[in-house]
């Protein structure tokens, strides 16, 4: 069986990371690391979430390197596509209007609030996708680029 999997540009993958409110970020813990969904925002200076107090937190008042991945799976077509971006993080804060708006503009999935603010720079993007097999067909594949707002078009 051939190889599906094709190398994404930076450019689709910011794409594709701005299209999506739900990610994983991963941190260096003890006794190993610890991946933990967030809600985020895409802003070009990084990737925004909120959290309480703990260890994203924690993590962010060190400036520790972390690792985010967001990406979207269609079983049905066994064709998917995935974001990974390094970089290291940052509390934010402060009085900064943009602060407050952010803060108040995530709303975590699981509800309540989270008052602290983060930010993951991104030093690095990489992308993956894995199209449908060989039946799916569209002129845009060619290219890497998609239409929809959430990628689905890279799932077929």
């Amino acid at each position: 069986m051939d190889d599906r999997i094709e190398e994404l540009p930076a450019s689709t993958c910011l794409q594709l990371l701005g299209s999506g409110h739900v990610g994983r970020v991963a941190v260096n813990g003890d006794p190993s690391p610890v991946v933990l969904p967030v809600n985020y925002v895409y802003r070009e200076e990084g990737i925004v979430f909120t959290t309480a107090a703990g260890t994203k937190l924690d993590a962010a008042r060190e400036g520790a390197p972390a690792s985010f991945q967001v990406d979207a799976v269609n079983e049905e077509h066994r064709s998917g596509w995935s974001v990974l971006v390094r970089g290291h993080l940052t509390a934010l804060g402060g009085d900064d209007e943009t602060v407050a708006e952010l803060v108040n503009a995530l709303e975590p999935l699981p509800g309540g609030r989270r008052a602290h603010l983060v930010r993951l720079s991104i030093d690095e993007i990489t992308g993956r996708q894995i199209p449908p097999d060989a039946t799916w067909t569209k002129a845009h594949r060619k290219h890497h680029t998609w239409t929809g707002q959430d990628g689905s078009d890279l799932l077929g």
